[in-house]
């Protein structure tokens, strides 16, 4: 039934299905985990694993006053991720190099001007089911753009931030030169959801943490995935959608600096599962 849902959603939605970024580097292949991975932001049990470094001019999202004017080079901002997988768990390792790591504002102001996305941190986006949902709201439990949010005092997880509301107008981003740019579909309010105290419980039985280092900081998550099929790709698994950004703000206030992003920039890539990235199970 739930496959069947998610199928008639893509369709009205005028969705193909099993869209992934048109990218030919926006395809991860996960090992499977062969020793323990705790998660404290220490990576060096990842040391053996391949990563995928952002560290090219390319993966900067150029929109809503943001592009790779003001970056200096990997030194100013980069990161390295890497996946592993087993048949519970989603694991992740993010190393971000980050000259000016700033604690967050935008997370802990009330109302929806600022938020989360004008923080350090790290977006992870997933396609649990790989359906290729155009859109998807709070308490979606396939369907997720997670925003963990740097800090050494008290880092926060945010998961889907838009609600459905009929009637309501495009929700659009003003940009330093007056002109608009939409933030998501006609008929939709955002609402902050942090669900930092509820990561641990289901549907996520998830757990992260971050870690400072000398160039920038370390993220390190371990979570479930409801509805995909935990398999390697060559015993009947099936892709994942996945993506990772990387937001950066280095005065510690209002919007961002820059922001990199891995499966690259489409329409509204954040919301569309269609432009994420594959994630690819396989065995060692």
């Amino acid at each position: 039934m739930l496959l069947r849902l998610c199928i008639l959603a893509a369709v009205l939605a005028g969705a193909p299905l099993a869209a992934a970024s048109p990218y030919s580097w926006a395809t991860y292949y996960a090992t499977k985990r062969t020793v323990p991975v705790t998660i404290d932001g220490d990576l060096s049990e990842w040391a053996g694993v391949k990563g995928f470094a952002l560290d090219q001019e390319k993966f900067f999202f150029v929109g809503q006053g943001m592009s790779s004017a003001k970056w200096h080079g990997p030194q100013d901002l980069s990161a390295v991720f890497k996946a592993q997988w087993d048949s519970n768990y989603l694991y992740l390792a993010i190393a971000v190099t980050d000259d000016v790591v700033t604690e967050p504002h935008g997370s802990l102001a009330s109302g929806t001007e600022t938020g989360s996305w004008d923080d350090d941190g790290v977006e992870i986006m997933l396609d649990n089911d790989a359906c290729g949902m155009a859109r998807y709201y709070i308490g979606d439990l396939l369907h997720h753009e997670f925003h963990f949010v740097y800090s050494e005092a008290h880092p926060f997880v945010f998961d889907n931030f838009w609600k459905p509301q009929p009637g309501a107008p495009q929700p659009e981003f003003k940009l330093p030169g007056g002109g608009l740019e939409p933030l998501a579909y006609a008929g939709e309010v955002m609402a902050k959801n942090d669900v930092t105290s509820r990561f641990a419980e289901p549907p996520y039985e998830g757990t992260f943490a971050f870690r400072r280092t000398l160039s920038g900081y370390n993220l390190e998550v371990r979570m479930r995935l409801p509805g995909a099929k935990m398999v390697a790709v060559n015993e009947g698994g099936e892709p994942i959608g996945f993506d990772v950004a990387i937001n950066d703000n280095d005065a510690g206030t209002g919007a961002l600096k820059q922001q990199l992003h891995w499966s690259g920039v489409n329409d509204m890539f954040w919301r569309n599962c269609q432009f994420f990235g594959r994630l690819i199970l396989i065995n060692r």
